[in-house]
């Protein structure tokens, strides 16, 4: 029994050890680039301000794309002082582009389709918000302990229940088939639905940052 909790014990602190390093000086002056300057603005920007124009986006989803797209131009400017700090803009990075999607996806869904009940906003939301709290828990645990993690991949886990959510609520949306015939507004819901979940990778870069910042690490 000892040797099995040695080698437990061994195992997390060669993981955690691996999840604390910090991204290299060299990346981050183009990643940092791509994800705000290129995807971010690119993947919000054209549908916030497309036709139909509703204010009420803009006025949602401008102000922390302008905040995203500053802090990007200082990692730009200086790569090396802010290398810590890249961490917590990717996590950032993932709240504001995951949310961001899905509050694209209700124009959609409201402007583009034309719908009227509030349960869509609801259920969109709640399966986003069920999928994110599975999502964490499973990247905690594979932390915590990947022996255990290991023994849950023969089964079903919480990264697996976090597949079926995104995939679910993507059938949702493409059931909207039957009560509309704009197929257009339809494929870009389903796309921005499956890249808001997708960005659950980032977001998770917000435990790395509290994890880098409480053990003092630095470089």
């Amino acid at each position: 029994m000892k040797e099995v909790v040695c080698e437990e014990t061994n195992d997390n602190q060669k993981v955690f050890q691996g999840y604390l390093s910090m991204y290299p000086v060299s990346g981050i002056r183009m990643n940092a680039g791509i994800l705000v300057l290129f995807f971010l603005n690119l993947f919000l920007i054209i549908p916030v301000l497309s036709v139909p124009y509703q204010r009420i986006y803009a006025y949602i989803l401008l102000p922390p794309l302008a905040v995203m797209n500053i802090w990007a131009m200082a990692l730009i400017l200086a790569p090396r002082k802010l290398q810590l700090n890249y961490v917590l803009f990717r996590g950032v990075f993932g709240i504001v582009c995951s949310l961001g999607f899905m509050i694209v996806t209700q124009k959609f869904a409201y402007i583009g389709l034309g719908l009227e009940t509030p349960w869509y906003t609801a259920f969109s939301f709640a399966a986003y918000g069920f999928a994110l709290y599975q999502y964490i828990c499973s990247h905690i645990r594979k932390l915590d302990s990947p022996r255990q993690k290991r023994e849950e991949d023969s089964g079903l886990s919480k990264v697996s229940i976090t597949l079926f959510t995104g995939l679910g609520y993507l059938l949702a949306n493409l059931s909207l088939l039957y009560v509309s015939e704009d197929r257009v507004a339809i494929v870009l819901l389903c796309v921005y639905s499956m890249l808001s979940f997708v960005m659950f990778h980032f977001i998770l870069e917000l435990h790395r940052y509290y994890w880098l910042v409480r053990t003092g690490v630095r470089k």
